[in-house]
């Protein structure tokens, strides 16, 4: 009988609640029930009320790669010997940093399309109650002049600096992605439009479910 895979989950949970949170739950007793072991890293954004001025200074570096993450999901990876680290949400206080513990240990990465945050920092192509596609074709900075994360300038521009760097730093090649359409998987391609390719068309999968 083939072993089963021992994955680790991992999610940054929103302040409100919402639908990410329930399919992780969902997910975890679902695979747990197929004989999987499940292990579930996360963070909570509700943390952010209890932070310092001083970590809350912090938070547009930590954004984009958490000392903590990193050696947290390292070390809990090497730990239990996971197979696959599947992620969910990383913002704010996960960070891409996950993916790095999981490259560090050479454990295969899976990253679940819930929204189009990869594109567009306000995550729904949607702004003053139409459709918005501007940060694809115009570039992020339209994200920062139309502060479109949270209605804040700064944590657009946190957002944006995250979204910059890891496609510098080719971040998002490495990834396996799961969309849950395949609408969704055609506007996770559009992070190609440019001369650079960002992500790994050939690692791109939909979600059989919702085939």
């Amino acid at each position: 009988m083939e072993k089963k895979k021992k994955i680790l989950m991992v999610h940054n949970y929103y302040q409100i609640p919402g639908g990410e949170d329930t399919v992780v739950i969902n997910e975890k007793k679902l695979l747990e029930e197929h004989g999987y072991t499940v292990l579930l890293y996360s963070r909570n954004n509700n943390e952010l009320r209890k932070m310092s001025k001083l970590q809350k200074l912090c938070l547009p570096f930590t954004t984009v790669f958490s000392i903590r993450t990193y050696r947290e999901v390292k070390a809990i990876i090497k730990r239990n010997k996971i197979d696959v680290v599947h992620v969910h949400n990383t913002l704010n206080l996960i960070s891409p940093s996950v993916y790095y513990a999981a490259f560090s240990t050479k454990t295969p990465v899976i990253q679940t399309i819930h929204n189009f945050r990869l594109l567009c920092p306000g995550a729904l192509f949607y702004r003053d109650g139409q459709i918005c596609e501007d940060c694809v074709d115009k570039g992020l900075k339209c994200a920062v002049t139309n502060k479109c994360y949270r209605g804040s300038k700064i944590q657009t521009l946190a957002c944006v600096f995250t979204l910059k760097i890891h496609r510098f730093l080719g971040t998002y090649k490495k990834l396996n992605y799961i969309c849950l359409t395949e609408f969704n998987k055609e506007k996770l391609l559009q992070l190609n439009k440019g001369k650079k390719q960002i992500i790994d068309p050939n690692k791109v999968f939909i979600k059989p479910n919702f085939k």
